[in-house]
């Protein structure tokens, strides 16, 4: 019997490469859903931690310094926090709902350890990246920095990423080996890596048995 076809699809990417787009792009054309800003949403109201401290925060392990979102039951989290940091809380959370959005079919995640997280056989994982001139200008004109601003910002971004993959996820962040594909939006394009992307997930994995 053929191997289950893969039904989700995880994203990492470098910062200004284009990765969430990527994503959105691809959940569109397959019709499923993407998540990624509702990631935010969600924990922001399932932990008691803002939103803003949630999008500031959610890559960056063993902060401690974080505020409340206004929410009634904001209390537990405080609660919570005299024993995690704040972004353990963050973790935490993000964790059991990208656990239960999986569990309702195929779908596709962009960034926050997903596929480490989930570690099931029907996850086909991607790390996106791109030359540093094209990540540059997308960051530039996303932003409205100047060249040295959106430098110095990728830099900073890039290196919270690693950092938050080591912290929380069994494998290198970027590496070849950590992935099952991983495309380069300079080469390629946008479209070319959904394309890619849409391909591998109707092939075969190596060593399947057709029996």
């Amino acid at each position: 019997m053929a191997e289950k076809m893969p039904q989700i699809v995880c994203i990492g990417r470098q910062y200004g490469s284009g990765g969430r787009e990527v994503g959105e792009r691809l959940a569109k054309l397959l019709n499923i859903p993407c998540y990624d800003k509702v990631l935010v949403t969600e924990t922001a109201i399932q932990s008691g931690l803002s939103e803003a401290y949630i999008k500031n925060e959610d890559e960056t392990p063993g902060q401690s310094r974080w505020f409340l979102s206004g929410n009634p039951f904001a209390d537990n989290a405080a609660l919570t926090d005299a024993f995690y940091s704040g972004s353990q809380v963050t973790y935490d959370t993000q964790r059991d709902i990208i656990h239960q959005l999986a569990q309702r079919g195929p779908c596709v995640f962009v960034g926050r350890c997903a596929a480490a997280i989930l570690n099931r056989s029907d996850v086909v994982s991607v790390f996106i990246y791109a030359d540093e001139e094209d990540c540059i200008a997308r960051v530039m004109q996303r932003n409205n920095l100047t060249a040295q601003e959106a430098a110095k910002r990728i830099k900073h971004i890039n290196r919270m990423r690693k950092k938050y993959h080591a912290f929380y996820a069994d494998s290198d962040w970027g590496q070849p080996d950590s992935y099952d594909l991983m495309l380069s939006t300079s080469k390629l394009g946008i479209d070319g890596c959904v394309e890619l992307i849409r391909d591998a997930l109707n092939l075969p994995k190596e060593g399947a048995s057709h029996e």
